[in-house]
């Protein structure tokens, strides 16, 4: 999940050149910064992002509302989670995770299973509330992410080019993250330019894969509310419930 690979990334799908190790706009802040996840399945690619202001990147105040989050989760008696472990949407709605006390078992109990699949609905819940943050999805029909990706990032590079904005995106497929310039067109960027921007370095570096770990927890939770699949019926309504201003779904 790292988004700090010591070559250049490429484009998510193949369909964006990769810029310059210097971004365009490098002497002006981007007015947002969206940081997605792709999900899905065979029928469905589902893109979730958080859309970030770039004073809520300055002030540290999304990464410091989601640490919180994890905080609570580390010293709750009913999980056994622990610091360094990362927060995986599909493990937990399947209740995967370790028991609370040593134990003969495989696995968690039903109980403790149902605790780790309630930690989807309190991220939710702590997503909603994310200091200068909105949310949104995206979706295409069929699995292909490499495409559904290709076509996100146009879709939010033509809106801020109509707006005349700048903006920036970090994208995960599977488990790489690439950086991108949206503007004037989307561009692949070396992470190590990203990591040198002073308002990225001194807000947001540290706190990156607790954003995607955010940003799972939207695509796959919207995933499941599109997808009705029966084995995880419980999931279908918790993301309209827990984030109905979401933007979306845009079609791909």
């Amino acid at each position: 999940m790292s988004s700090t690979a010591s070559q250049p990334s490429p484009a998510a799908g193949g369909g964006h050149d990769c810029a310059s190790p210097e971004f365009a706009h490098a002497n002006h802040p981007p007015r947002d910064l969206y940081v997605g996840v792709l999900s899905g399945g065979q029928d469905i690619s589902l893109a979730g992002w958080l859309r970030i202001g770039y004073q809520a990147i300055e002030s540290k105040a999304a990464v410091a509302a989601w640490a919180e989050f994890q905080e609570a989760l580390y010293t709750d008696p009913a999980l056994n989670i622990r610091r360094g472990d990362t927060l995986r949407a599909r493990k937990l709605a399947a209740g995967q995770g370790r028991t609370r006390f040593p134990s003969t078992r495989r696995g968690p109990t039903k109980a403790e299973q149902w605790g780790y699949r309630h930690v989807l609905r309190r991220g939710l819940d702590v997503i909603a509330g994310l200091p200068g943050t909105t949310v949104g999805t995206a979706r295409s029909r069929g699995g292909a992410h490499a495409a559904t990706a290709d076509a996100l990032l146009s879709r939010l590079s033509a809106h801020h080019a109509a707006e005349g904005t700048s903006a920036l995106a970090v994208l995960r497929t599977n488990t790489a993250a690439s950086w991108y310039e949206l503007t004037p067109a989307p561009s692949a960027v070396d992470p190590r330019a990203a990591r040198e921007l002073p308002y990225v370095s001194a807000g947001l570096e540290a706190g990156l894969d607790g954003l995607l770990e955010a940003a799972e927890f939207v695509a796959y939770c919207a995933y499941q509310h599109h997808a009705r699949r029966r084995n995880r019926r419980f999931l279908w309504d918790w993301f309209p419930e827990l984030l109905p201003g979401a933007e979306g779904p845009l079609e791909l």
